[in-house]
């Protein structure tokens, strides 16, 4: 995994996926309030006939579509965290530096 992580970090393939990643879900986003309300306006304009019943809200393709972009989200910053993430000593401490005894100087 340490060879794929570098791999990643060092050819840029990560930034670019992730990149894809949440530009895809701009795009599912902007898709889903438009579909949503197109969906509404001709829900209401055919709602005015008294033959024809509507519903008003499609909210199966909502769901589906707000679960597609948290999905995205989720794994847009969980490649962030993961790529990019500062690395650990196997002690579970992280590396400080100390700064150097320059005060008597």
């Amino acid at each position: 995994m340490r060879q794929i992580r570098e791999i990643l970090l060092t050819q840029y393939i990560g930034a670019i996926a992730i990149g894809f990643i949440f530009a895809q879900t701009v795009i599912q986003f902007v898709n889903m309030l438009t579909l949503t309300a197109a969906r509404y306006w001709v829900a209401k304009q055919s709602r005015e006939s008294a033959l024809v019943s509507t519903g008003l809200f499609d909210w199966s393709s909502f769901i589906v579509s707000v679960a597609s972009i948290a999905m995205n989200l989720l794994a847009g910053f969980f490649l962030i965290r993961w790529l990019y993430a500062e690395d650990e000593t196997p002690g579970g401490e992280q590396e400080a530096e100390v700064p150097s005894a320059k005060l008597e100087q």
